[in-house]
């Protein structure tokens, strides 16, 4: 988890040239979830990219570095952990991803 959370804070700061990266964690004790959050006021990723961003070698900027692996290995410890993580479609002031976790 140490390697999706620095991941997704890694992109958060890479599309957020101004404003700020949040992250935070909270539990459902009735579902037995955890859900992380890492939210920016970064460029967003436009609502038809949502799903797209986790395919491997995607990019949603190809001008700005990194090979386009990272949210496609995110979601696959995440996918192994027992969890899910995807794009907060209502988000809109920049970009939310968000994981759920059988605690």
């Amino acid at each position: 988890m140490t390697r999706v959370i620095d991941n997704l804070l890694q992109n958060a700061a890479k599309f957020t040239a101004a404003g700020s990266v949040t992250v935070c964690c909270d539990k459902d004790d009735s579902t037995r979830k955890l859900r992380i959050r890492v939210t920016d006021t970064g460029i967003g990723i436009a609502p038809d990219k949502q799903e797209w961003v986790f395919d491997r070698f995607t990019k949603v900027d190809s001008f700005k570095p990194g090979s386009g692996i990272g949210l496609y290995l995110c979601r696959l410890i995440v996918t192994r952990l027992g969890g899910a993580i995807r794009v907060c479609p209502d988000y809109r002031a920049g970009c939310c991803i968000e994981i759920t976790l059988p605690y």
